[in-house]
């Protein structure tokens, strides 16, 4: 049985630690499969539901705007993705074993980096920590202490 990891991917320093922790710890692992996954950001207020019902060419066309929107929103982090797939495989990952996730955010980023190892059911998580400070931490939350305390069935690995 595979091995399943997923990699929270953003631009933070952290985010990069955790794809170096992955290619040292798990580089060389039989049957390892890595998962990058970057959550966009929350749809443009332009592409809400506004209350209208739309008929169905409406929905068509906001259907299209959306997903060229999605696409624009994937392409802008394709050197990143490109640079881990890289750094992976260079570690021993076999080239078909990362692939790359792109998920619009539905509510909040942990719950959907939660999601998404659920309906995946991958055994870990790896994830950056971003460093805010303890005060920081616990009035606004933070994404990784989020992650960390509603995982279930799976290891989470916050790499600084």
């Amino acid at each position: 049985m595979a091995h399943k990891v997923l990699i929270a991917l953003d631009s933070s320093p952290g985010a990069w630690g955790a794809v170096e922790y992955v290619a040292e710890a798990f580089g060389h692992t039989p049957g390892v499969q890595v998962t990058l996954l970057h959550v966009l950001s929350g749809l443009p207020p332009a592409f809400w539901d506004d209350g209208h019902i739309l008929d169905e060419k409406e929905k068509a066309s906001r259907q299209r705007l959306v997903a060229a929107w999605q696409k624009e929103q994937e392409q802008k982090w394709q050197a990143l993705v490109k640079k881990a797939h890289e750094r992976l495989t260079k570690a021993g990952v076999a080239k078909d074993a990362v692939v790359n996730k792109f998920q619009p955010k539905d509510y909040d980023v942990a719950e959907d980096i939660l999601s998404a190892a659920a309906a995946g059911n991958f055994d870990t998580i790896v994830m950056g920590r971003r460093g805010l400070g303890l005060a920081k931490t616990l009035v606004l939350g933070s994404v990784t202490n989020k992650v960390v305390q509603g995982a279930k069935g799976c290891a989470v690995i916050i790499v600084s």
